[in-house]
């Protein structure tokens, strides 16, 4: 599977951490216990790039809903 960008709706962030990486922004910890790194986009949401196939599912199935 090829990596997908997925918003990380800030809702489901419980902790936030530095990334142990130069170029990285942050590592979340989500309130399920998976953790990923983020970017901040323009807009100021939070989105993560990966090929994890659980988390991509948990993140989709969480998405604000937006009327």
């Amino acid at each position: 599977m090829s990596s997908k960008k997925v918003i990380v709706p800030k809702k489901l962030v419980i902790e936030r951490l530095p990334h142990p990486e130069p170029y990285g922004e942050a590592i979340v910890i989500l309130e399920n216990g998976m953790y990923t790194d983020v970017y901040t986009a323009d807009d100021g949401s939070l989105f993560t790039i990966t090929n994890d196939e659980a988390l991509i599912e948990y993140l989709e199935s969480h998405k604000e809903k937006t009327n």
